[in-house]
């Protein structure tokens, strides 16, 4: 028997600060949207789990959603953010990917047109760039 799975949905309580990518004409966005919303609309659809995505550039986020799926079985994965440039990047997976089973982060994505430095893709060469 397959399964069917949600790819990509977010998860978030709502505030301008923290979701400022959200415009004032994005009214449909601006509201919550929690793992009990998820679920209902998951049953109803005959959907079986869903990997949640982040939504926000910051690990807060990313142990919000992984605490949400620990939490909710439905919740089958987690796109979380890390600090990929940083040096402390292997120490921040690992801290979220040690512990077994319960440990639900399946990748991570960085949202390169959020980045106020135009030339953020381009990674240490842009700083250094004539």
């Amino acid at each position: 028997m397959s399964r069917v799975i949600d790819s990509h949905h977010h998860l978030w309580n709502f505030s301008e600060a923290e979701y400022d990518w959200i415009r004032r004409d994005m009214s449909v966005l601006r509201q919550d949207f929690t793992p009990e919303m998820l679920y209902s609309e998951l049953a109803a659809s005959g959907i079986d789990g869903c990997v949640a995505v982040q939504a926000r550039q910051s690990l807060e986020e990313t142990d919000r959603l992984l605490a949400l799926a620990k939490d909710s079985p439905f919740i089958k994965g987690v796109i979380g953010w890390l600090p990929l440039q940083n040096d402390s990047v292997e120490k921040e997976i690992a801290s979220r990917v040690e512990g077994g089973p319960d440990r639900h982060l399946v990748g991570v994505r960085h949202v390169v047109e959020d980045e106020p430095d135009p030339r953020f893709i381009l990674g240490e060469s842009s700083s250094t760039a004539a």
